[in-house]
């Protein structure tokens, strides 16, 4: 005969029992099923899966944004210092005289050009160096220098070019560029104009290139790009 306290003994051991076979039944289940994300969290047991990820898919776009500041910025001081050499020259041109516009060379200094143009491209080239950017993009070469009084009174620093269709960069000084004043009367104006071959200084060209490579397998950007400004002033002569 089975008492009251011995009965409720068995059932407490036997519900212990029960309960110990159904959490390891449960845990089983639950490895058998969730593999794969078990042994996931094994691997990695925080977020620096998540955050490695995002790193390689940030650093690409953060090295073009780092890049390209930089040498955006630097192209654009560079541009500052051309505009404000183009302006000394047109100014210096605008107060310079016609009268030898007619000839086609210059005999002190020696050049193909009037003198008056060739004083205006000693002023460009003087600023630049007092600028610290290389003036080398202009030539210092005769047979590289040309004039034509009649489209309109313009003469070419031009460095030849060795690629076929490339860019020409140097400088270009137009005297007698026609313009009606205010007043309806005919005037003339001067203009000169800058053309710099600018190599990316910090490698964006190298960057964006293999970005575009990346992601699009074609694209690049060439090394040397154009950058031109120009400066136009009344004459007053």
């Amino acid at each position: 005969m089975i008492t009251k306290k011995e009965y409720k003994r068995r059932t407490r051991n036997l519900l212990r029992m029960s309960g110990k076979f159904m959490r390891s039944r449960l845990h089983l289940f639950s490895r058998l099923f969730a593999g794969p994300r078990q042994r996931y969290r094994i691997a990695w047991p925080s977020t620096e899966a998540a955050e490695l990820l995002e790193f390689a898919l940030l650093l690409p776009v953060l090295l073009v944004m780092i890049v390209g500041l930089l040498d955006f910025a630097t192209a654009f001081n560079l541009k500052q210092k051309l505009a404000n050499a183009a302006r000394e020259g047109a100014r210096l041109g605008a107060s310079q005289p016609r009268r030898d516009l007619d000839r086609t060379s210059c005999s002190n200094p020696s050049g193909p050009v009037p003198c008056s143009i060739l004083s205006i491209k000693d002023d460009v080239t003087t600023y630049l160096q007092q600028a610290g950017v290389d003036t080398s993009f202009i030539t210092d070469v005769e047979k590289d220098m040309s004039y034509d009084p009649a489209t309109p009174c313009t003469a070419t620093f031009y460095k030849a070019n060795p690629s076929p269709g490339g860019a020409n960069y140097g400088l270009k000084i137009e005297r007698c560029i026609p313009f009606v004043g205010p007043d309806g009367s005919g005037q003339l104006e001067t203009r000169v104009t800058l053309t710099y071959p600018y190599n990316w200084t910090y490698g964006f060209n190298h960057v964006i290139s293999l970005l575009f490579y990346y992601f699009f397998q074609a694209g690049t950007l060439p090394g040397t790009i154009s950058i031109e400004t120009d400066a136009t002033m009344i004459d007053l002569t």
